[in-house]
């Protein structure tokens, strides 16, 4: 158990509980997953370019990437069907909560402009998109960053699961902003 889980379930929840107007427990909104995920134009050209990224996400998450592939094929794109497009990481439970620790101690202070952008209307759902163009921004990947050199970027997608549909501007708020004394 990682000291962010911990502070979650002790600090967090009750926190919760006497703001939001919820009746049970089990209405709390929690972490449900996190998905990092690139794709590029790149890679559909040439299959090798794959590779810096699959490493990057490894080396990011300790988790090993999974390859995207296209579904159907588009001429526009000169995209092919079942070619490679990408890959993408999902992380759930104790992983999600080291990753992130490590999100919030140190690469969240390193951004200029950090803000939680627009969650999506769903009702049991709430996804909050960040999307990074440097990936150089992670402490881990500055030193080989020869080695990382045709990693263009990323998209970090978290899933939060809420048992009731409650206000998703004030959930958002109230996780988030719960984890900034820590």
């Amino acid at each position: 158990m990682t000291r962010f889980s911990t502070y979650y379930e002790h600090i967090v929840c009750p926190d919760l509980i006497l703001k939001l107007p919820i009746s049970n427990i089990n209405e709390l909104p929690k972490f449900d997953k996190l998905v990092l995920h690139s794709s590029s134009s790149d890679i559909v050209q040439d299959k090798k370019q794959v590779l810096p990224v699959l490493m990057a996400f490894e080396y990011l998450t300790g988790q090993k990437a999974t390859l995207t592939w296209s579904r159907k094929s588009v001429a526009a794109f000169r995209l092919r069907k079942n070619s490679v497009i990408g890959c993408c990481v999902t992380l759930r439970k104790n992983v999600l909560f080291k990753f992130f620790e490590k999100y919030a101690l140190f690469y969240l202070p390193r951004l200029y402009d950090w803000q939680i952008l627009s969650a999506s209307e769903k009702t049991k759902f709430m996804e909050i998109n960040r999307g990074y163009r440097d990936p150089f921004l992670f402490f881990e990947l500055e030193p080989l960053s020869d080695v990382f050199q045709g990693f263009q970027g990323f998209q970090l997608n978290w899933n939060v699961k809420a048992a009731k549909a409650l206000p998703l501007k004030e959930i958002r708020y109230l996780l988030f902003s719960a984890f900034q004394g820590v």
